[in-house]
């Protein structure tokens, strides 16, 4: 499942899901029930003026996400 972070120029921030290439609405429930279906988060998008640190906090996130469910998997 890969997912994008755009953040505006109002330093608003939001979240799409990307599927074949296109974006659509990001669901919570959708992400859950992509992960019970031993689907990873891939490496997330950002899209906007993020700082290097926000970015990091990104990643490390669905990192921690991904090594959860490998750890429910066991």
């Amino acid at each position: 499942m890969k997912i994008c972070f755009k953040k505006s120029k109002e330093n608003e921030v939001s979240v799409v899901q990307i599927e074949y290439g296109k974006e659509i609405e990001f669901k919570y429930v959708n992400m859950i029930k992509n992960l019970i279906k031993k689907e990873k988060l891939e490496e997330p998008m950002t899209e906007g003026e993020f700082s290097e640190a926000e970015v990091e906090s990104i990643r490390r996130m669905t990192q921690l996400i991904n090594q959860e469910v490998d750890e429910f998997e066991k």
